[in-house]
Formats: structure tokens, C-alpha cells, sequence
């Protein structure tokens, strides 16, 4: 006779592997999502909340677009099987007419699920704010990515055409999380943090496994909240 186990399910708190040109496709979708997280705070069920954003909430004819959109938002938000606490706070933070909380938290769970976003974040959008250079372009960018290629294969393998269209989206989605304003040159601005969203990340760093001595480092270091929030 068969006997039948149950694996337990396991946080994966950031993304690993490759790097994925999908974030050429889709920019923050900050209404989407909190169309999203709105649903899963009235019925308490991702699978249910992902089901009324295709069938009802989302505004695109194509079902096939709602589709990829919902899909999206899974992958940036509940794929990698967080605790209910980190989409109760998305939630709440959702609720709030000033969306500046969300966006941050958005931006924090973002990053730390698609490996490519987190780097530019990091290695390029980080380290330019350290020195006052705070305008950066498309052309930035992709110079950047260029430099990625060395060390990433994968990157190698996009088309010129596909390393153009990620430069210019990594760029708005990174507006759209408040990090950056402008349009054919954009600035490097200080996203609004609250004591809410360091709250939460203290919380998704301590569950995570990350030592209290290495989180008070890294608040010393982050110097201001929206710096603390980046480096993680």
C-alpha cells in the first residue's frame, strides 16, 4: 500500500537562478495589484482572489492579457509562498488612499523575486544615490546590462532589441515603485518609508534567517529608511 506524505511548504523569502527578461513585459502594475490584494482582503483565499481578478476586476478585454497580469502579480507576491502575515500587511498597506506604503513594500518583495531587478536596484540604482549621481537613462541602463553579460550568459542571449525594451521598463517600474521620477531622464528620488514598512522588512529579515547584530547593522548603514529598505 501506497503511503501518501505531505511535503511542507517552504518560503523561498528571494528569488534565485538566471536572470528572466520578463520584466520587459510588465511594468509595477500598482493598480492591478492592489485590485488583487484588495479581493484576497475580502475572501482570504489567493486562489479565489486570483480568480475574481481575471473574471471581474481587471478592466482589459483580452482575457488572455487579465491572465498574464494575474499571473505577475503570483509570481511578485504569493508563488514563493509567503507567510499570511506578508500579504496581510500588502493588504492593509493597500487600503490606505496614500499609496506610498505599498509601493515600497511592493518594490521590497519585487526585487527580492526576480533576480535581474534586484540587481539593477543594488548594483546600479543603489551605488549612483551613494555618490549625489542621481539622473540615469535608458542608455544607463543598458550599458549596464551590457556589463551584466559578462558574468550572466543569459544576458548575452537577448537580442539588442529585448535589452533595449528591459532597460526602458526596469526604469518605469521603478517609477511606478517610487524610485525614480521623470521620463527621457530620470532621477533617483527617496522613496517615503514608514515605520510600518521597516517594521515588516525587520520581520521578513528575522524569518528569513538574517541575525539581529546584521539587521541592526544594516540600519545603521541604510542611514535613512529608504536606504535601509534597498539594501535587503
Amino acid at each position: 500500500m501506497d503511503i501518501m506524505t505531505t511535503s511542507p511548504v517552504v518560503c523561498a523569502w528571494r528569488a534565485t537562478g538566471p536572470y528572466l527578461p520578463t520584466v520587459a513585459s510588465k511594468n509595477g502594475l500598482i493598480a492591478e495589484t492592489r485590485l488583487f490584494l484588495r479581493a484576497y482582503g475580502a475572501v482570504g483565499s489567493v486562489a479565489q482572489a486570483r480568480a475574481d481578478l481575471i473574471d471581474r476586476l481587471l478592466p482589459q478585454r483580452s482575457r488572455e492579457t487579465r491572465e498574464v497580469i494575474a499571473r505577475h502579480v503570483q509570481v511578485r507576491l504569493t508563488r514563493w509562498n509567503p507567510p499570511t502575515w506578508v500579504l496581510d500587511d500588502l493588504v492593509q498597506a493597500s487600503q490606505q488612499d496614500d499609496l506610498r506604503r505599498l509601493r515600497v513594500l511592493l518594490l521590497m518583495h519585487h526585487a527580492r523575486q526576480e533576480t535581474l531587478l534586484y540587481d539593477v536596484v543594488q548594483d546600479l540604482i543603489v551605488p549612483r544615490w551613494r555618490s549625489g549621481e542621481l539622473h540615469i537613462s535608458r542608455d544607463t541602463t543598458l550599458a549596464f546590462l551590457t556589463h551584466l553579460a559578462a558574468r550572466h550568459a543569459e544576458v548575452g542571449n537577448w537580442s539588442y532589441e529585448t535589452r533595449v525594451k528591459l532597460a526602458g521598463n526596469l526604469l518605469t517600474t521603478l517609477c511606478d515603485y517610487g524610485l525614480l521620477t521623470g521620463r527621457t531622464i530620470r532621477q533617483i528620488v527617496e522613496p517615503a518609508v514608514d515605520v510600518s514598512a521597516c517594521r515588516h522588512l525587520d520581520r521578513v529579515l528575522t524569518e528569513e534567517g538574517v541575525s539581529a547584530s546584521r539587521i541592526s547593522d544594516g540600519q545603521a548603514l541604510g542611514s535613512t529608511p529608504a536606504r535601509y529598505c534597498l539594501l535587503h
